[in-house]
């Protein structure tokens, strides 16, 4: 009798987490519905709670993100697209959710085509090979151009005017200038220690290795120590800026790509970056002047020419 006593309460223990599961398969399926009919903003609603249901599954996880981040992308909202791209990397990263998932081939290539749009080109590159378009993956890196840049041209003086300039009267003369005393030198730049310099090798191999997104936060973390450091040293500023914009923290990539001068025009990859994170950051405005710069020496990408008609209207 106990033991039947025991077998009937770990069945109806177990009813509620069957009825739960029941539950958010039926609201991705709404969800699904919501989509195919056009009611993105309702889709949206649907899947993530579906979503939230579906942590201890991951392939069911990985079909639900991706049908959340395209209702997302219909819903025109980026930022929750680009939190959902998060949350589909840590998945593939641990669980493979998203490669093992019974997505339709067709849906994957939307989501793949909007990433390669909404996402930035350095952080796509980033993810895992999956979510790049299958096994060989898509080149969506920002390129500079192989053409060498060109050379700048002074500005043309400005010409002088045809009006007759007002004759002066002769007056008192003024008092001889007082001899100023010359300006004081700049404080002599420290250099980076050599622990300080291996921190940035160390950066720029995480970088380089276009690693998951723990190492590019890893390499961040790394260049910002030392940048803040030496806030004058250019090149430690940019890679700074570089890391940061890599993981879409975009007011600290602002400030860093936009210390000590910022990028030059021989360095489009690193314009377009400041302008991207200006724009994300909210200074559309300022946004512009870099990405003008940028342009004549970029490879034009899905990517690149989404931001030139938003900043540009291009």
């Amino acid at each position: 009798m106990k033991r039947l006593v025991l077998t009937l309460l770990l069945a109806m223990a177990a009813l509620p987490l069957a009825a739960a599961d029941l539950f958010y398969m039926d609201l991705m399926r709404d969800g699904v519905h919501a989509y195919d009919r056009g009611d993105f903003g309702v889709a949206a609603r649907h899947l993530r709670l579906a979503c939230f249901g579906m942590l201890d599954e991951p392939k069911l996880l990985g079909e639900c993100l991706a049908r959340l981040a395209l209702a997302q992308d219909k819903g025109k909202d980026v930022n929750g697209f680009r939190e959902t791209f998060g949350r589909l990397v840590e998945v593939e990263e641990r669980f493979q959710g998203y490669s093992q998932s019974s997505l339709p081939p067709a849906v994957r290539t939307a989501l793949e085509q909007r990433m390669a749009a909404l996402i930035p080109a350095p952080t796509l590159a980033a993810s895992p090979q999956a979510l790049r378009g299958g096994p060989a993956g898509r080149k969506t890196e920002v390129q500079a151009s192989e053409k060498t840049p060109p050379a700048i041209r002074p500005p043309a003086p400005k010409p002088q005017s045809d009006k007759p300039q007002p004759i002066e009267r002769a007056t008192t003369p003024p008092p001889a200038a007082q001899p100023q005393p010359p300006p004081a030198p700049p404080p002599a730049s420290r250099e980076p220690t050599d622990a300080e310099k291996k921190q940035l090798d160390k950066a720029r191999k995480l970088l380089g290795e276009t690693g998951n997104v723990r190492q590019l936060r890893e390499a961040f973390e790394l260049a910002r120590e030392v940048a803040d450091a030496h806030p004058e040293s250019r090149e430690t500023q940019q890679l700074a800026g570089e890391a940061a914009y890599r993981i879409s923290r975009w007011s600290d990539a602002a400030d860093y790509l936009g210390r000590a001068g910022g990028p030059g025009d021989d360095q489009p990859e690193l314009l377009f970056y400041l302008a991207v994170a200006l724009y994300e950051s909210g200074a559309a405005q300022a946004a512009a002047a870099p990405l003008r710069r940028s342009l004549p020496n970029l490879q034009r990408t899905p990517y690149v020419d989404g931001y030139a008609k938003k900043i540009l209207g291009q």
